[in-house]
């Protein structure tokens, strides 16, 4: 079962904030960054997709973090007028034409480390997660010959162990 919304004010104001939005809107968006000195990818994730419309969440990664979260609400926004997004399809209705995007299934040993708060949100209900890619500017995702390197190393492949 996921969090009660009944008990946002015994929250802090990101926890509660996180239940606003997924009452109000219907998902929240996430955006991680690494640490100032780090080095890695930036990625946003959706929480509450899987709960107000019963679609997996999405996350993004290997983009500016604000660019990760647009996608991620666009994404959020054609899930709330009815698109259902799945696994091994293409999408054009997401990124700038005539670019499109791809999903894959999330394997679960990734989410711990990196969609954490929407385990809490969660709590012990299952959910599923699909990681959108997008592709080089030859129209090729990570996992085809050929691929900028860029691209294949900045959106890790979270549907392997």
């Amino acid at each position: 079962m996921a969090k009660s919304f009944d008990a946002s004010d015994q929250l802090s104001v990101p926890d509660a904030k996180v239940l606003d939005d997924i009452n109000r809107v219907g998902w929240h968006t996430l955006g991680v960054s690494p640490s100032p000195g780090e080095d890695g990818p930036h990625w946003a994730f959706s929480i509450g997709l899987y709960h107000t419309f019963g679609h997996p969440e999405v996350i993004v990664l290997g983009l500016p973090v604000r660019r990760c979260q647009e996608l991620v609400n666009v994404i959020g926004r054609h899930v709330k007028e009815g698109t259902r997004y799945a696994a091994g399809n293409d999408y054009a209705e997401v990124l700038t034409d005539p670019f499109k995007c791809a999903f894959t299934h999330v394997r679960r040993n990734h989410y711990k480390d990196d969609v954490g708060y929407a385990l809490w949100f969660y709590e012990n209900e299952e959910f599923p997660l699909l990681q959108c890619f997008w592709p080089d500017k030859q129209f090729r995702f990570p996992w085809d010959d050929g691929c900028n390197e860029y691209v294949r190393t900045s959106q890790r492949t979270l549907y392997l162990p």
